[in-house]
């Protein structure tokens, strides 16, 4: 699941990304809808700013892993953002990385490949640290996620407090004990 990107090919798929939002906005202003164009540039600052706070974070490997996601052909689109301050989580980066990693593959073995899949994952920093994965989407195997989440909610310092699993929909909220 994971690729090595080198510099290059990082530079390549920002510009490819940057490009297509230029795109959008000049697609706008040539059909004159300049509210939309507005809204368009109101939602990139606001997705810049979350992509800060997630590197503010000091998680690196957990930051390179949601900032590149959907840079490949995926089973589902992943957005995030970060509420709350910043926190310093460099001392859970790889067991993050590595749980949002096993969680992803599951959950794209368990994913209709032929649906519109949405992951959104909210991280609320406050004296604790959760994460809010919500998904929409049609799951195929709603047991087989089930088994795989009651497996990780417990043991560890980053734990599943909580799920919820329908055909079309999940909430997790997965905890770091700090």
């Amino acid at each position: 699941m994971k690729k090595e990107w080198n510099v290059v090919e990082v530079l390549r798929q920002s510009r490819h990304d940057w490009l297509n939002k230029i795109q959008l906005i000049k697609g706008n202003l040539v059909l004159n809808k300049l509210e939309r164009v507005k809204e368009i540039i109101e939602e990139i600052i606001i997705e810049m700013q979350h992509e800060a706070k997630l590197t503010n974070l000091n998680a690196f490997a957990f930051a390179e892993l949601l900032m590149t996601y959907n840079w490949q052909a995926r089973r589902f689109r992943l957005e995030y953002e970060v509420l709350g301050d910043v926190c310093d989580l460099s001392s859970y980066d790889e067991e993050l990385a590595d749980w949002c990693r096993q969680f992803f593959y599951v959950l794209e073995e368990n994913a209709d490949g032929n649906g519109d899949n949405y992951l959104s994952i909210s991280i609320e920093v406050k004296e604790n640290v959760r994460f809010f994965f919500d998904y929409s989407g049609t799951i195929t195997n709603v047991s087989s996620l089930e088994q795989w989440l009651r497996n990780h909610m417990d043991g560890t310092a980053i734990f599943v407090e909580m799920f919820e699993i329908h055909n079309e929909e999940m909430t997790i909220v997965l905890k770091i004990n700090m």
